[in-house]
């Protein structure tokens, strides 16, 4: 499933975050969180053979990326987006069940990647965010 960018996708000022992990549920949770922090738009990918398709079309400034899914695993589609030239720099969290929220709190990273452990909390996803962004210029 796929949610195509929301009406708000005009409002190029806010950093766009996009989410990609085959469970509905929890790309939902955090798109929500997200929103309703009023700083972000978001859009949500849950088929990982189609991640590099909707990150060109959507051109995120941070995706959030679970490490382990059918077909694809998180540290492919992190590959093939490093790989690819307009995606290049686009900082990768992986948001997965492998790590304690300890170590992601300690700095564990998978890949050079940072981790977010799961379950997240809503100021986990939050903060993972913020520290994760790109300085984005003054407008």
């Amino acid at each position: 499933m796929i949610t195509l960018f929301p009406p708000v996708i005009r409002n190029w000022n806010k950093p766009r975050i996009l989410i990609v992990d085959d469970n509905p549920r929890f790309s939902q949770s955090a798109r929500l969180i997200l929103q309703q922090s009023g700083h972000y738009v978001v859009c949500e990918e849950n088929n990982a053979a189609s991640a590099l398709e909707t990150a060109r079309s959507f051109k995120p400034e941070l995706i959030l990326l679970n490490l382990i899914m059918p077909q694809l695993d998180g540290a492919e589609i992190a590959a093939q987006i490093e790989a690819d030239w307009s995606l290049h720099g686009v900082p990768i969290v992986f948001v997965t069940g492998l790590v304690t929220p300890d170590e992601a709190r300690n700095g564990q990273r998978i890949d050079g990647h940072r981790v977010v452990s799961k379950p997240v909390s809503s100021s986990a996803l939050l903060g993972a965010v913020e520290d994760s962004l790109p300085c984005r210029a003054a407008a």
